[in-house]
């Protein structure tokens, strides 16, 4: 089990044929690998940093020890373990049903959100990249989107940032 103290990750898996899918993202705070210990099994998404981050590793047996013995402890990965859940279901649901432009938007509002400097300065520093692996979409198929996105005033791209200007328009964005 590993502890985000500093910075920010992505963790993704590779299809068969090769593509990479950003599976989740990881802030300050966020834990990484316990349902893999929960389930005893092993952990099959691969971490990457995407900026300078700081990790503190929770040996597996000592965290087994916790969730039987600390109530509190067991309710609050329940707790992170029922959010995820829904938020990967949620994914999935945008993902299969989503058009284009509402998997973009809520992208970048996931990203905008999942970030505390982001949701601060209302800037996406993630390259359009991993953006597209997030979306599950190709690159540009994301580029003409964010263009779109760029007309209709909802985001302006500054030295390769892209500035979230109407974050609510962007939440609910309606098609």
């Amino acid at each position: 089990l590993y502890h985000v103290v500093s910075g920010k990750i992505k963790g993704v898996r590779l299809h068969e044929d090769g593509k990479e899918y950003i599976t989740d993202l990881y802030s300050v705070g966020d834990y990484i690998g316990y349902a893999a210990i929960i389930e005893n099994g092993l952990y099959e998404d691969t971490t990457v940093a995407l900026v300078d981050s700081e990790l503190v590793r929770i040996p597996r047996d000592e965290f087994e020890q916790l969730l039987q013995h600390d109530l509190q402890v067991a309710a609050q990965f329940i707790r992170i373990i029922s959010k995820n859940m829904k938020e990967k279901e949620e994914r999935l649901l945008n993902l299969a049903y989503g058009s284009l432009r509402k998997r973009v938007a809520k992208a970048l509002m996931d990203i905008h959100d999942k970030f505390p400097k982001m949701r601060a300065s209302h800037t996406i520093g993630i390259t359009r990249d991993d953006i597209a692996r997030y979306v599950g979409t190709a690159t540009e198929s994301l580029i003409r989107t964010l263009s779109d996105f760029k007309s209709e005033k909802l985001i302006e791209v500054v030295e390769g940032k892209i500035h979230i200007m109407q974050p609510e328009k962007l939440r609910h964005l309606l098609y």
